[in-house]
């Protein structure tokens, strides 16, 4: 049960953008903010506490809440994407002070024990992410400020996750290169 839940979350998280675009051209913008919460509150109570997912759910959650308390309902649930950006940048540039870097953590599930060349690499791709998360944060968040409901769903619920893949593509394809070298 946990893990449709998992998915289901996961789903409605990833289908968010496209989901508050349907519900704003229907007028029915009212109940975004509560169907956010209710949706990061139920993550939370899946992963539960000890999960670093939840920890990052629960940093959102509270931003996501400040936020109203200063805009309008509307506004703090188009920043969503903005906070997932900012929580994402904040963990791998965490990571790459308190190590393993996330990159790192992710290769040695994929790979096994690494190198120390791998390891290096793995950190520098760490430092490539960061990057990504930080343009990627800075992107929606002119969206909010300077764009259109259109404009936001199209990069926040289309455009941004395929530069995500399309990094992922990248990195995994230039690690295969780099590992049959060494």
């Amino acid at each position: 049960m946990k893990t449709l839940l998992r998915v289901l979350i996961s789903m409605m998280l990833i289908s968010y953008p496209l989901l508050v675009w349907w519900l704003a051209q229907q007028g029915l913008t009212d109940g975004l903010l509560f169907l956010l919460l209710a949706v990061l509150l139920l993550q939370v109570a899946v992963q539960g506490l000890k999960s670093p997912k939840s920890w990052v759910s629960v940093a959102v959650l509270a931003v996501v809440t400040i936020t109203f308390l200063f805009t309008d309902q509307l506004t703090s649930v188009l920043l969503y994407p903005v906070w997932m950006n900012a929580a994402m940048l904040t963990v791998f540039s965490l990571s790459l002070w308190f190590k393993p870097a996330v990159i790192t953590r992710l290769a040695r599930i994929m790979e096994g024990e690494l190198s120390k060349k791998a390891v290096a690499y793995t950190e520098k791709v760490t430092w490539v992410w960061v990057g990504f998360f930080l343009i990627n944060g800075a992107v929606s968040l002119a969206t909010v400020l300077y764009g259109d409901m259109d404009t936001w769903t199209l990069y926040n619920g289309f455009i941004a996750y395929v530069l995500m893949g399309l990094l992922f593509i990248i990195e995994w394809s230039v690690r295969r290169v780099v590992k049959d070298k060494h």
